[in-house]
């Protein structure tokens, strides 16, 4: 089964960051590496999560030192950071980048690639960070994402629950494997053939709207229950949503000149008269929220 032919969902998949993986420098010291261990340079896809990453990371580093870096622990003691702030291992990585960088694609500066981060195999950060970050609770954590963007749209999580066990084996499988280029096409259809069934919600109208905000300076992320349409059945744009929401940053829900915020989704900043309800189904990562992250001016 193929999925239906969206070129914004299929183009949101295929996208990819370069990525600078450099080991600790203190950390390779403690772990007995003798040698100066050359960063590792990875094309990740933004969709995709780092701990589905870290088996391959860990083994080159563990033979760029010759076997002698003295890890003895498993790949859910290894973690990320960037300029000393751990990476959450649960976000996505292309919201991460987005979040962390700040980079805002209107600037006449070019983005910061490749995306410096640094792998730590110690001293793993509890109060930051939560510690299971292994495969089996990475797929765990998304699949309560989908139930979570599932009940948000129908007031219950019917639909992913009455998904097959195959079915949802393929979901899985199709975003496990999302960073193999050589079965990029075939995971696509693997996985948004039945993807597309919750995000356009079998044709009924959601309820509200699965919907994230980010603001700078770590500041608690925004998530409130967004109707896509207002009381008179006018649909809601994406300004609409962030002028109810955040109407200090967004004074005006129509761009305006010399806007002082600026919405950032998978690295674009899109327009604001938008349909929210299009850019759900259109522009949502693959466990089904839009996942906005707002960038100031600086």
């Amino acid at each position: 089964m193929t999925a239906p032919q969206n070129p914004i969902t299929r183009a949101i998949w295929d996208g990819t960051l370069p990525i600078k993986f450099s080991l600790d420098s203190t950390e390779a010291a403690e772990l007995g590496a003798k040698v100066l261990v050359e960063p590792y340079f990875l094309e990740a896809p933004r969709c995709s999560y780092f701990p589905l990453l870290t088996s391959q990371i860990r083994k080159y580093f563990v033979d760029m030192t010759n076997m002698a870096l003295n890890f003895i622990g498993d790949d859910a003691e290894i973690w990320y950071d960037v300029d000393g702030i751990p990476l959450k291992w649960h976000y996505p990585i292309g919201l991460l980048y987005d979040l962390h960088t700040g980079y805002r694609p209107d600037s006449n500066s070019p983005p910061p690639l490749p995306w410096p981060v640094t792998v730590h195999f110690k001293n793993f950060p509890i109060d930051k960070l939560i510690r299971a970050q292994a495969i089996d609770a990475t797929q765990d954590f998304f699949m309560s994402m989908i139930k979570e963007a599932d009940f948000l749209r129908n007031g219950s999580t019917k639909k992913v629950m009455n998904l097959s066990k195959n079915d949802q084996t393929q979901l899985l499988d199709g975003l496990w494997s999302s960073f193999s280029q050589k079965y990029r096409t075939e995971n696509y259809d693997r996985f948004w053939s039945i993807n597309y069934r919750l995000v356009t919600n079998d044709g009924q109208l959601p309820k509200h709207i699965p919907l994230r905000i980010y603001l700078p300076d770590n500041c608690p992320v925004i998530q409130e229950p967004i109707a896509p349409s207002d009381e008179n059945g006018n649909q809601l744009t994406l300004g609409d949503v962030l002028h109810q929401i955040l109407p200090e940053l967004f004074p005006s829900p129509l761009p305006t000149e010399n806007a002082f915020a600026a919405p950032v989704i998978h690295g674009v900043i899109p327009q604001l008269n938008i349909p929210i309800l299009w850019a759900s189904q259109n522009l949502c990562y693959p466990d089904n929220f839009l996942h906005i992250v707002v960038l100031l001016e600086t």
